[in-house]
């Protein structure tokens, strides 16, 4: 028989969370530095628009994803670090 501690699982769950958060962040970094811009700032910028750029449309999408994804997994591991998760 394998005994599987809470704790383990937890710490599992932290690693595998951190890393994508890791990941996530780093795309975001890069739209940073792709447009000299915060999130915020381009988002005003691309929603209030004269004239539409597809370009820029399609990294608003992909930018507004990992933003979404970015707080989902922050979310998760305020979670977990208050030991609130499940495991089926």
């Amino acid at each position: 028989m394998v005994t599987v501690y809470k704790q383990e699982i937890a710490d599992w769950l932290m690693m595998e969370h951190l890393a994508s958060l890791h990941t996530v962040r780093e795309k975001i970094r890069f739209f940073e530095h792709k447009y000299n811009q915060s999130w915020n700032a381009f988002q005003e910028q691309v929603e209030h628009a004269a004239q539409e750029d597809f370009a820029r449309w399609d990294d608003y999408i992909e930018w507004k994803a990992l933003m979404r994804v970015f707080e989902e997994l922050s979310a998760k591991i305020d979670e977990i670090r208050h030991g609130n998760f499940e495991i089926a």
